[in-house]
């Protein structure tokens, strides 16, 4: 009678012990207070999201969910920070577009978003609004657009800094439109508004969540949402894709929020979190909180769906720096 070999009951021993392992990954977790790493300071989306969500994530899972910021390059000091850190489901990533901006606008980046990390799940969405000062001779965008075609020169748009997603909107923009403007990079969107609103600048692209608050004060007038269709947060703005300006019949660009585990993270915990964020954010209560800091919910979405959309995410960016020649740093 043949008898199997030692190296193969071994072999067989060890597949049985991985396949019990998988499974067992996720059994007990949390077992300990569980840390957000916000890459941006406090009242950034990412941050803002991250402190609605911990709070109610803790109530679920039993243990306290703690909000830190690690502040930073762009959102790179936080976002290599948890890459290094252990795949565990204690340590994990709320970041936002600047992710998947950052490797199409820096020669070198301490991190790889495609790469050093597991997706859990997009937690929200930032349209981007067009913001001119309330007081501004515009009708429309379509009137706006003719005047700065007309005498692009008589014109400054404002951003939050270089290779930051108002940037790069406007480049887009205007890279569609075919005209130059001087811009004007700021250390953040605070001190853009400011400009914007004492008229050294004539317009920039925001997100709601900072633009709103100005609009609604009527020190600034939304002329256009970058998107396929208006949105609740602006009621009565049109979106620029619909507008007569056949180069913008497709313009969308919006920002996101998402949360992400170090790579190896055991998808049994992953898994887990994306379902009980899902739970959440589907939540009347939380999408009506959310609502009020003028941040909208992203559709339930998978790991696996994240994963994809941060691809495409990364490659659109590159492609909007390559159009519109923006050299890398």
């Amino acid at each position: 009678m043949n008898r199997p070999r030692p190296f193969g009951l071994l072999l067989s021993a060890l597949a049985a012990a991985l396949l019990a392992a998988a499974p067992a990954a996720g059994q007990g977790y949390p077992a300990k207070p569980i840390r957000i790493i916000a890459p941006f300071p406090p009242g950034n989306s990412s941050d803002v999201a991250a402190r609605f969500l911990g709070e109610q994530l803790a109530a679920r899972l039993g243990q306290p969910v703690v909000v830190e910021n690690k502040v930073g390059a762009s959102g790179q000091v936080g976002a290599a920070y948890v890459a290094k850190s252990d795949p565990d489901g204690y340590t994990l990533l709320m970041t936002s577009t600047s992710a998947t901006i950052s490797p199409a606008i820096y020669k070198s980046i301490p991190f790889d978003i495609l790469g050093d990390f597991s997706p859990i799940v997009r937690v929200a969405v930032a349209p981007m609004v067009l913001l001119v000062r309330a007081d501004a001779p515009y009708a429309s965008l379509e009137d706006f657009v003719a005047q700065l075609r007309s005498h692009p020169e008589r014109y400054t748009y404002a951003t939050a800094g270089s290779g930051t997603i108002q940037h790069l909107t406007i480049a887009a923009f205007l890279s569609r439109l075919k005209t130059d403007v001087l811009g004007v990079p700021y250390k953040g969107s605070p001190q853009a508004l400011t400009d914007l609103i004492g008229g050294q600048v004539q317009f920039m692209f925001d997100a709601v969540l900072s633009g709103k608050p100005h609009v609604d004060s009527g020190r600034l007038k939304p002329l256009a949402v970058a998107s396929l269709a208006p949105i609740a947060q602006m009621p009565g703005v049109p979106a620029a894709a619909q507008s007569a300006i056949p180069e913008l019949k497709d313009f969308e660009i919006e920002g996101w929020v998402g949360l992400l585990a170090p790579r190896g993270t055991p998808a049994a915990i992953t898994q887990r979190l994306n379902r009980e964020i899902v739970a959440v954010l589907t939540s009347p209560d939380m999408r009506e909180r959310l609502a009020k800091a003028n941040i909208a919910t992203a559709a339930a979405n998978t790991p696996e769906e994240f994963s994809q959309f941060l691809r495409k995410d990364a490659q659109r960016w590159k492609d909007i720096v390559t159009a519109a020649r923006i050299p890398q740093e």
